[in-house]
């Protein structure tokens, strides 16, 4: 065989082993291949390190810095401080107020770690461990079941990142998270957590969560309250403790046993608390001013923007004064429902029928048994606001409910348990049963404020069992059976609804011009419009006393000047239609009788005359002189109120009156301050003589027998028992009823109506309807001071003793002689006395 090889690669034989059985290297070949593979890691390490270092310069430019804790601004709620100094209010995005963590109580941090982060002081702002741990449960689960984030990264998502699920927000959470760690102590960003946390009901913060669920400062809370507030950050609305208790006690011990397991808690501690019920105090009754604070937001909005009144943590100092504003709500309530009364029932809340009574009274007592009851009174539930979906069930009806102090002149929705013809039985508790006797309910007729309807015959014509009907607590009276068990001994009850006729009130402190009380409606949480600054309504014979300043300061009326009370028809020269005038009385005139009668008794016919004589300019520029800016109608019907204004324009419009002449806006904001402590806006009462305060005084004490004459139409005020003066207005139809008016000090506007400008009904006049509201409230607002006597007249005014028959000056002993004020130069003289003829028949003169 030859040794020739083909003609190819010559072949290469495999070395043998040497003697320890290794193969020998391959030489050159073989290092090559490594030193390619080596070069090709090192680009693809560098690369990825190129890679990475760009992500994280990318990633980086879109990240905030926040070097300290100095940095943080949160979204703080805008405090509302009254008068008294008192907070009334907030208007907030995210209601929080920010507390030292030295104010934040040790076994609450535990309590949070344990719950949210048991590593958060050994890992570096993530957590590996946590993060494989997480990816790999929820691979095998298919769902995400298990959670990664530290404290450290929810700090990061709720102040920089969105909650999109998404790589690139992962990745920058991470990123921002370890900056964090390097620039902010593990304490420091606890602070934040804390400060910052979402816990429900748009509580932010442990501080507003505290007060919330337990009505108390968060440094003041116990082991199993904090143990609550650390479990509600993972789900607040699931489980809030207020509404879903039984939830919130699983999360409870869960956070116990983790505390008991990191060593934080001992098992007698433990188990303490495992064994107690979640029992929560009552939320605390709102505060009066909720119209009032929905102006003041709205004012600030238009200057500052929503977000800096609703984030930025300023103070607002107001004019309201609390109790004036309690006594306003109070007086609008009772009125509205007084003349609601005089229109009808317009049945029970819900009818959820008897067969529900038993299960309904005991999903109620369950729902009462978890909060726990007032040391001093009795608590019961109150089904007033139980929307009708959540009536649809026993556990729903329960939810809804709210627990409340049983208080006396309070108003409740009570369960109706059974009713025969004398009285309807209803429950507001456990051993707190009421009976509404039919002698409450006679006023229950079928709503129809237009007509009249038939009077219910029985309490079984108005309720049912299984009815939700209001009542309110006319008399109570308790009595103690233990340390912290109070149980009624006297109840009684009326029956009560809430009305649907509206209404509006503003009470004005003459000498700062600020609104001490504003009220837009029966219930802001009804309906949020605000009827005292939003809405425009006829002032009707409101207008009349800007009507008589232009008459005095022409120069040709006195108080005494008689004028005719006879029907006449006026052709309107812009319409060109006729048109008689009708005084309320309709066909019922008073012939020739003094200005200061005409306007006491409001006659139509001599207002319309007066109009008509002046001109309409002459009201227009009257008016406007006052501040009421609205338009006046081009017509004679102005002298009637026929056209519209808004309740505060009006009410600050006598106010002019009330100051002899001074026009000023009213003042509802006194003064801003930022969070940082600095005056954005300050109040200052700046007055302008508008009106000559002659007239204006003049005009102001003829507004006095408004409410002085026997005749005029608010003379039931007079027991008042002060110095006062006012006016009346009602609307053709009785549409709107208003009375406003003033003592020396204090004004007060009342307008009543509906929104849909219906008919209240033709006993409905301005001093019938919206009269007595005016009176409640200045009863309480001058319940604690002097009698102040009426203000001396200014120069320009002259006033004298005449006779009121003849308006001449009176003899010394002249039996209808009354102190009269004029302005100065139109005031009678000695000789037009001496002119009258003398009559036996003048001491018979009516005495008007």
């Amino acid at each position: 065989m030859s040794d020739a090889q083909p003609d190819s690669e010559p072949y290469e034989p495999v070395p043998a082993p040497d003697y320890q059985g290794h193969l020998p290297a391959r030489g050159p070949r073989l290092r090559s291949l490594l030193l390619r593979i080596f070069v090709w890691t090192c680009a693809t390490v560098a690369a990825a390190a190129v890679a990475l270092l760009a992500g994280y310069l990318y990633l980086a430019r879109e990240v905030p810095t926040f070097d300290t804790v100095k940095d943080y601004r949160p979204l703080l709620s805008s405090h509302v401080v009254a008068r008294d100094g008192t907070v009334v209010g907030e208007f907030f995005k995210e209601r929080r107020t920010v507390v030292p963590m030295e104010r934040i109580p040790r076994v609450l941090l535990q309590a949070v770690i344990s719950a949210e982060d048991k590593d958060f002081y050994q890992h570096p702002g993530v957590n590996p461990a946590a993060l494989v741990r997480a990816a790999i449960v929820d691979a095998l689960s298919g769902r995400k079941r298990l959670g990664a984030s530290t404290i450290t990264q929810q700090v990061v998502k709720n102040f920089f990142l969105s909650s999109e699920k998404r790589w690139k927000r992962k990745l920058k959470e991470i990123l921002l998270s370890m900056r964090l760690e390097r620039n902010l102590s593990k304490d420091d960003i606890l602070f934040l957590y804390l400060n910052q946390i979402n816990f429900g009901r748009a509580r932010y913060g442990v501080e507003e969560a505290s007060l919330y669920y337990f009505n108390k400062h968060v440094w003041q809370i116990d082991l199993g309250e904090a143990a609550i507030l650390a479990g509600l950050p993972q789900n607040p609305s699931r489980i809030n403790p207020r509404r879903h208790p039984e939830r919130a006690k699983r999360r409870q011990l869960y956070v116990l046993d983790r505390m008991l397991a990191n060593g934080y808690i001992g098992r007698a501690e433990h188990d303490a608390e495992v064994e107690k019920p979640i029992v929560l105090l009552p939320l605390p009754p709102d505060p009066p001013g909720a119209f009032y604070l929905d102006e003041v937001r709205r004012q600030l909005v238009a200057q500052y923007g929503e977000s800096a009144v609703d984030g930025s943590g300023m103070t607002i100092e107001i004019a309201m004064d609390p109790k004036l504003q309690a006594a306003a709500e109070s007086a609008l309530r009772d009125g509205l429902r007084a003349v609601d009364r005089r229109q009808g029932f317009r049945g029970p809340r819900s009818r959820l029928g008897a067969a529900r009574v038993d299960a309904d009274r005991a999903a109620l007592a369950q729902k009462l048994s978890q909060v726990a009851p007032p040391t001093d009174a009795v608590s019961v539930v109150d089904l007033d606001g139980v929307a009708e979906a959540d009536a649809a069930t026993s556990d729903g009806l329960a939810r809804a409910a709210r627990v409340r102090p049983l208080e006396e002149d309070a108003t409740y929705v009570a369960l109706v348990t059974s009713v025969n013809p004398r009285e309807a039985k209803v429950w507001l508790g456990p051993g707190v049963e009421a009976s509404v006797p039919f002698t409450t309910m006679q006023w229950a007729r079928k709503f129809s404020p237009e007509r009249a309807t038939p009077l219910p015959r029985g309490a079984n014509d108005v309720l049912a069992p299984g009815d939700l009907a209001g009542i309110r607590v006319v008399r109570l009276a308790t009595t103690r059976d233990g340390p912290e068990h109070v149980r009624p001994t006297r109840l009684e009850v009326a029956l009560e609804q809430d009305p649907l006729v509206e209404g509006a009130f503003v009470g004005i402190d003459l000498k700062t011009r600020q609104v001490v009380a504003l009220v837009g409606g029966y219930d802001q949480n009804v309906a949020t419009f605000n009827r005292a600054t939003q809405s425009r309504r006829q002032p009707g014979s409101a207008i009349k006393p800007f009507l008589y300043a232009a008459a005095l300061e022409s120069g040709r009326y006195t108080p005494t000047t008689k004028l005719d009370d006879s029907p006449e028809v006026i052709v309107d020269p812009w319409t060109g239609k006729p048109w008689k005038p009708q005084n309320f009385e309709k066909d019922e005139f008073a012939g020739p009788i003094p200005l200061r009668r005409a306007l006491a008794e409001s006659k139509n016919t001599i207002a319309v005359k007066l109009l008509v004589a002046l001109g309409l300019d002459k009201l227009r520029t009257e008016a406007a002189e006052a501040g009421v800016t609205s338009e006046i109608p081009q017509s004679f019907t102005a002298a009637l109120g026929t056209g519209e204004v808004g309740v505060l324009e009006l009410v600050n419009g006598y106010a002019t009156l009330a100051t002899w002449g001074q026009k000023a806006d009213p003042i509802l904001i006194r003064r801003v301050v930022s969070r940082d402590g600095l005056t954005t806006q300050s109040a200052k009462l700046d007055p302008a003589q508008t009106m000559r305060a002659d007239v204006a005084y003049l005009t102001g004490d003829l507004m006095r027998s408004v409410i002085e004459d026997p005749e005029g139409t608010a003379h039931s005020l007079s027991v008042l028992g002060r110095p006062a003066a006012g006016k009346t207005g009602t609307t053709s139809e009785h549409r709107d009823g208003w009375f406003i008016g003033f003592t020396p000090s204090l004004l007060a506007g009342a307008w009543v109506g509906f929104d849909d400008h219906r008919m209240m009904g033709s006993y409905e006049t301005g001093g019938h309807c919206a009269g007595p509201i005016w009176l409640s409230w200045m009863r309480a607002a001058t319940a604690a001071t002097d009698l102040e006597p009426w203000p001396q007249p200014p120069p320009g005014v002259t006033c004298a003793r005449v006779n009121r028959n003849t308006g001449t000056l009176a003899n010394d002993n002249d039996p209808f002689a009354v102190r009269e004020c004029f302005l100065s130069g139109t005031e009678p003289t000695p000789a037009q006395t001496a002119d009258l003829p003398r009559s036996p028949d003048d001491f018979y003169q009516s005495p008007r």
